[in-house]
């Protein structure tokens, strides 16, 4: 395993199931993205374009699912979340075109997206985590 791999673990959860598990497997995309930095040059560039694309389709998927339940359940700050996604979507395409461009590292792309989701599960997603279930 990577050091720089994130292991899940209670502490990220917002106690809701179908949520929870969108989570898991951004965080498990997130640690293909550090094994694919640590294979050969060539062959990490491969993987990882096609890892972080994948990772960010799925992500906008989430997104919608996300900001659809929280409008169910009348979430009062559901501006301040799309507005994270929509922020982190066009941080990351910016990111994917400079990768492609030469100008950074794969592990820094990795780096950042592992620092936005923690970031973003503990601090955003835990503030509706009140809201679930009703």
């Amino acid at each position: 395993m990577n050091e720089d791999s994130v292991v899940w673990d209670n502490s990220f959860s917002v106690g809701f199931d179908p949520i929870d598990e969108q989570h898991k497997v951004l965080v498990k995309m997130t640690n293909e993205m550090f094994q694919a930095c640590e294979q050969g040059v060539l062959a990490a560039d491969v993987a990882f374009l096609q890892i972080i694309q994948k990772a960010l389709d799925y992500a906008e998927t989430h997104f919608t699912y996300e900001e659809d339940y929280l409008s169910e359940v009348n979430y009062p700050h559901l501006d301040e979340q799309k507005d994270q996604h929509e922020d982190f979507v066009a941080e990351v395409q910016k990111s994917i075109d400079e990768f492609e461009a030469g100008n950074i590292e794969p592990i820094f792309l990795a780096r950042f997206l592992k620092k936005w989701l923690l970031n973003h599960i503990a601090v955003y997603d835990k503030k509706y985590a009140p809201y679930l279930g009703k």
